[in-house]
């Protein structure tokens, strides 16, 4: 005997009754949708937690050497071949310090989730995670970014992530002397040159060249298109500063991140009444001047201070020894008393 099936013809159910079933589905996703909106808006990626990690591999992909002290036009003037072996001896290194790795997780944990990427070549550290044996992530990050293994990319509040954190201990006193270099160019180069290049080279008075340097500074803006086109001082008066002074007797601060944040709370106005300098200016060295003359050096703390060797430091750095920048706008370490001098200050 044939099997039938009850059949049900569209007359035989109101249609009202239709209505009734399709609203009552539409209603109850409008009650999911709201329910697990809050729940939606608050689920975006957060960056990896490495707070258990017990060790953290660090590998700078075009070398130690370039990551501390980029410029190798500049590098032997500046670092002796013993110290740039030592600091490539870090191009990948391992740091098990508890609390460096607890300060770094903290400091990873401040980022925003953009977007997940879909291929990019490696940035400038990679640093690799682990709990014991177990490999937990990998970053790569440069600057105010980074990318997880997952290809998951964070951004930072200005200032982080705080890579120094990563600084191998007996890198930092060779890195603190290049940024010192690194502030004598900019006062050449920023400072004298007003960023225009060599024609536009300024010998000020020695008594005011400081002052001189400082009002250059203070008369550079830039426009920051996010802020509705808004033009605002290049360099804040803190950032300047900065720039007088040696990094291995002050702390670094990083010149761009510092002078982004002012820029975004609005404290670009901030003014200073007192000024110092751990640098001194050659009187000697004029328009005309040979290209190897001494121009700025190192010298004991002051204002406006210039003169000869006799203001010359060797106490600002370990190793011992001070830096001096030329006419010709290169720097070089000065080590000992013979070096000193060996140079030309007339």
């Amino acid at each position: 005997m044939p099997v039938s099936f009850n059949r049900y013809h569209p007359k035989d159910v109101p249609c009202h009754s239709v209505s009734i079933i399709g609203i009552a589905s539409i209603d109850v996703v409008r009650l999911l949708y709201v329910a697990t909106l809050p729940l939606c808006l608050g689920c975006r990626p957060n960056p990896p937690d490495l707070t258990t990690c017990t060790h953290i591999d660090v590998h700078y992909r075009d070398g130690a050497l370039d990551y501390f002290c980029p410029g190798r036009s500049t590098q032997d003037g500046i670092l002796s071949k013993r110290e740039k072996e030592y600091i490539r001896s870090y191009d990948t290194w391992t740091m098990t310090d508890k609390k460096l790795i607890k300060a770094f997780a903290h400091s990873i944990r401040q980022g925003i989730y953009r977007h997940q990427v879909e291929g990019y070549t490696s940035l400038e550290v990679t640093v690799v995670c682990y709990r014991g044996e177990e490999r937990v992530t990998s970053l790569d990050m440069q600057g105010r970014t980074m990318i997880v293994d997952d290809r998951r990319e964070f951004e930072y509040p200005l200032g982080l992530p705080d890579l120094t954190i990563l600084d191998p201990p007996g890198v930092k006193p060779l890195k603190a002397r290049w940024e010192c270099a690194s502030n004598l160019g900019g006062l050449l180069f920023v400072g004298l040159m007003g960023g225009q290049g060599r024609d536009h080279l300024s010998y000020p008075d020695p008594n005011r060249w400081g002052d001189v340097i400082v009002g250059t500074l203070r008369g550079q803006h830039v426009i920051y298109a996010y802020q509705n086109n808004k033009r605002v001082r290049a360099y804040p008066d803190t950032i300047i500063a900065s720039m007088f002074t040696c990094r291995s007797i002050h702390a670094a601060t990083d010149v761009n991140a510092a002078g982004s944040q002012l820029a975004e709370t609005n404290s670009l106005n901030q003014t200073l009444q007192t000024w110092r300098s751990d640098y001194a200016m050659n009187p000697n060295c004029r328009k005309g001047s040979p290209e190897d003359i001494v121009f700025l050096f190192e010298s004991k703390p002051g204002w406006n201070q210039h003169g000869g060797p006799e203001l010359f430091t060797f106490d600002n750095h370990d190793p011992r020894g001070g830096l001096v920048l030329f006419h010709d706008g290169h720097v070089r370490f000065i080590r000992t008393e013979e070096e000193l001098k060996q140079l030309r200050w007339k």
